[in-house]
């Protein structure tokens, strides 16, 4: 048989000459998915479908193919190709044949593991261009580079979790009879977070949480540090979650960074945070950090007897430290309220409002009554009413903040328990 290839002119593809003359189809080369050009080698066929068809197991409880089955699976889809002549074969197309013939011999779950997931060329250049796929769904997300890119991976990775969660399940959120939120990481990261600052004020930041590709740095000792590491938290914390990140008592814990500072420089240091959130370009699809912060206006009744934990000690009179606690530091969470209010009351230097962090206003029964002897001692603090007022004005300007009502009995505040899903 000569080794001369020719065009077919019937358009059948490439055929091999005989030496009497004859003709018979023979198979192209295969461009792969990962960049090669391959001679075609059904045997490549047995070996995804004994690779790939055990996940079914996982997901569905089915086992995989047995490799007489995938054999007979390979020489099938072989025997369909020559059929159809075609000059130029793509590892995808392979894919195609070999799950039509799965769903013909009565396996959907192999096929469901077996199949591609994504975007066609055209809806990728629709996406590329702004339009298609969800081109509308995300208020926060710009057009650019980023937010093409997080798209398509966001349309791969949704179709993923549909085809490997149970089909019933699937055609619910299809339905709209309820609906799975950011279906595109349900597989891979848990939802939103509240973090605790005590953590990187006595530890430091590791933002990588391994300290391979990023610096380490040691507990921050002054208050613009504090504010920085505050800042990067939020904004590495985006890579593993699917949803907003918060700071839990934000004021609370800041606290201690706050001793002695003015008025005007505690007011720079929150012109700082929310400048830092609102400008970092850093978050899913290259929009800024979906963020927020509890705020509460005075130190709650559960940490007023709390060892203060910042620059890398716990003040509790051990190991060489006074004994400070957070009660220590009413008038600085106070003051530090009346700033960050003051700095979302003015908004940016257009005027526009900072949408992030949102302040998440702690409505508490600790803050209902106010504290007579301290605002008798201190009369350059404004009072729990006053600093409530800023938050009604700002909601009246702008409509940033959230209101977190905590004073029915059952959210337990002032009692150690303040939970949305929990129950005391």
């Amino acid at each position: 048989m000569s080794t001369q290839f020719s065009k077919n002119t019937e358009g059948k593809g490439r055929v091999q000459q005989t030496l009497d003359g004859g003709t018979v189809p023979t198979m192209p080369k295969v461009r792969t998915t990962n960049g090669y050009m391959m001679d075609w080698n059904r045997n490549e066929i047995v070996r995804q479908l004994m690779k790939e068809t055990p996940l079914a197991e996982r997901f569905y409880g089915v086992p995989g193919i047995t490799k007489e089955e995938a054999i007979e699976i390979s020489k099938e889809a072989e025997t369909r190709i020559r059929k159809m002549g075609v000059e130029f074969l793509s590892g995808p197309l392979v894919r195609e044949i070999v799950n039509c013939i799965l769903l013909e011999r009565g396996h959907p779950e192999w096929r469901n593991v077996m199949t591609r997931v994504g975007a066609s060329v055209y809806d990728a250049c629709e996406i590329d261009t702004g339009l298609g796929f969800e081109s509308h769904d995300n208020a926060n997300q710009l057009d650019n580079a980023e937010t093409s890119h997080k798209k398509k991976a966001d349309k791969m990775s949704k179709e993923q979790n549909l085809l490997l969660m149970p089909g019933n399940l699937a055609d619910l959120h299809l339905n709209g009879d309820f609906h799975i939120h950011d279906l595109e990481y349900f597989g891979t990261r848990p939802f939103c977070q509240d973090w605790d600052l005590r953590y990187f004020f006595y530890y430091g930041l590791m933002p990588d949480g391994v300290g391979v590709q990023s610096s380490v740095a040691g507990p921050a000792m002054k208050a613009e540090v504090a504010i920085l590491h505050a800042v990067k938290v939020m904004g590495s914390a985006q890579t593993n979650f699917a949803g907003g990140q918060g700071f839990y008592n934000f004021l609370t814990f800041l606290a201690p960074y706050f001793v002695d500072k003015t008025d005007k420089e505690l007011e720079q240091l929150m012109q700082m945070f929310v400048y830092e959130m609102m400008q970092m370009m850093c978050a899913r699809g290259g929009q800024t950090v979906f963020s927020s912060v509890q705020l509460s206006p005075g130190v709650p009744k559960l940490w007023k007897d709390k060892p203060v934990v910042a620059m890398g000690k716990v003040w509790d009179g051990t190991n060489g430290t006074r004994k400070w606690v957070y009660g220590d530091l009413e008038k600085e969470v106070r003051k530090g309220f009346r700033a960050l209010m003051v700095v979302m009351l003015k908004g940016d230097d257009w005027g526009k409002p900072f949408s992030f962090p949102k302040p998440e206003i702690s409505i508490e029964p600790d803050f209902m009554d106010e504290d007579a002897a301290f605002n008798a001692a201190n009369p350059d603090v404004l009072t729990y009413k006053e600093l409530y007022r800023l938050t009604f004005e700002l909601a009246a300007k702008f409509g940033t903040p959230y209101f977190d009502n905590q004073i029915p009995e059952y959210r337990g505040a002032g009692e150690g328990i303040s939970c949305y899903q929990c129950c005391a």
